[in-house]
């Protein structure tokens, strides 16, 4: 079978599928990281190694770690015109960076060019001259584009990196992210997976909150790991949407948030899902992974520390990890859930490609943003495929159908199991 469902262990969040002679590689990857509000006061105040003494001994438990970083480290703020915030932190933001020990940022999001390309290059910049690689962004797209090779505990190690196609992308004459492009794609994981050891590919992209990934991320994700990827890991829905094995590949679908401090009052739960999330570490023998510890941690109240999840909070949220993850191995049901959800998107979508936007006045702002919207919807790959579907559904008149999951879906967006399946 193509797919193997894995249960963590509700006391160790372990899963074991092979062996490794000798002592394995361990690769630690956690989410993103936006050091703002509350968690930049206290960064700025110096206390960068408090934020995230509660897991120090997860960040240094690891052969290579990785982190997102998800907004461009400047001093000097020129917001792009685009849809959604346009994110920016501090240069001592990277004071954090070494306080965690990650060896590797990853730049391939929707935010590194919120500032344009001079804040982008000013960030991979500043990575570089504290030690700390960066992947998945560059001056150019041809830069953007290229793999990372790095040598750690005897492994050479590949990391690609894409972003979805929203704004601040690499072009060939701009600096930013690395665009999402499944076919192209392809063909480097297989490159650089005949050039290293290990093969780590790394997605920022799927449905923000969405639970359990859509139909296109899955398959993309599948085909990634049939490619040559040793590792998928996804990002960006800031929200944890559960894990699998694809042909012996562990594919982690996102990891949710290690630290982003925001006003989530209009999320579900006070965005419950939003303050927790999880860095995956995965053991590798000398044939490919054998082997994965799924940690889970939060930044509740305020975003000024990371704390592990302890306790009966961590065997509830393992319990519902692993109930996620066994949904992925079932087409029909995740249709059901991401039919649901392109019902409670529908409105936001549709009044975007319902309102006029050409011809766009390019000197009135919010003319060129009602344009921008547009395009966003349709670039976009996951604002696509929930327009796409949405359309489907009305066309096929499954209106009344999609919404007998809406129950189920709010209660999974909540973090927790419905009640007749718990």
């Amino acid at each position: 079978m193509k797919n193997t469902s894995l249960t963590l262990d509700l006391n160790t969040g372990r899963c074991q599928w092979g062996e490794s002679a000798g002592q394995p590689f361990r690769l630690l990857v956690s989410g993103d990281i936006c050091p703002i509000r509350n968690t930049a006061t206290r960064m700025l105040a110096g206390e960068s190694g408090a934020i995230l003494a509660d897991i120090a001994g997860m960040l240094a438990d690891k052969d290579l770690s990785i982190v997102n970083l998800e907004a461009p480290m400047t001093e000097r703020p020129a917001p792009i015109l685009k849809i959604g915030p346009n994110l920016i932190v501090s240069p001592r933001s990277v004071e954090l960076l070494r306080a965690g020990g990650w060896d590797i940022a990853c730049c391939a999001n929707n935010h590194i060019g919120d500032h344009g390309p001079a804040a982008a290059m000013q960030t991979l910049e500043l990575l570089a001259t504290n030690g700390i690689a960066s992947v998945g962004a560059g001056r150019d797209l041809d830069a953007a584009r290229k793999p990372l090779f790095i040598t750690r505990g005897g492994r050479r190690v590949a990391v690609l990196a894409f972003a979805e196609n929203e704004f601040g992308m690499a072009t060939p004459t701009s600096a930013g992210a690395n665009p999402l492009q499944p076919f192209k794609n392809i063909s480097q994981i297989r490159e650089a997976s005949r050039q290293a050891d290990l093969t780590v590919v790394l997605i920022h992209g799927g449905n923000e909150y969405l639970p359990v990934p859509a139909p296109r991320v899955i398959d993309t994700y599948r085909a990634f790991a049939e490619a040559g990827a040793s590792a998928v890991i996804g990002g960006h829905t800031h929200c944890p949407q559960g894990f699998e094995l694809w042909h012996g590949v562990p594919i982690i679908y996102s990891l949710g948030n290690l630290l982003f401090d925001m006003d989530t009052s209009d999320l579900p739960s006070g965005g419950y899902t939003w303050w927790t999330g999880l860095s995956v570490r995965i053991a590798f023998g000398p044939q490919g992974a054998v082997g994965l510890e799924i940690i889970p941690h939060h930044f509740r109240p305020c975003g000024e520390a990371v704390l592990h999840l302890d306790g009966a909070e961590r065997t509830r949220f393992f319990r519902y990890y692993n109930f996620i993850s066994e949904i992925i191995a079932d087409p029909a049901r995740v249709q059901r859930i991401f039919d649901a959800w392109c019902l409670t998107r529908m409105d936001k979508e549709f009044c975007f490609i319902g309102a006029p936007f050409y011809p766009a006045d390019w000197l009135d702002t919010p003319s060129y943003k009602r344009l921008l919207a547009v395009r966003n919807i349709h670039t976009c790959e996951a604002h696509n495929e929930v327009l796409t579907n949405t359309l489907r559904i009305l066309a096929e008149r499954r209106e009344l159908e999609a919404r007998e999951g809406l129950p189920y879906l709010l209660t999974l967006m909540n973090g927790e199991i419905p009640e007749d399946e718990s």
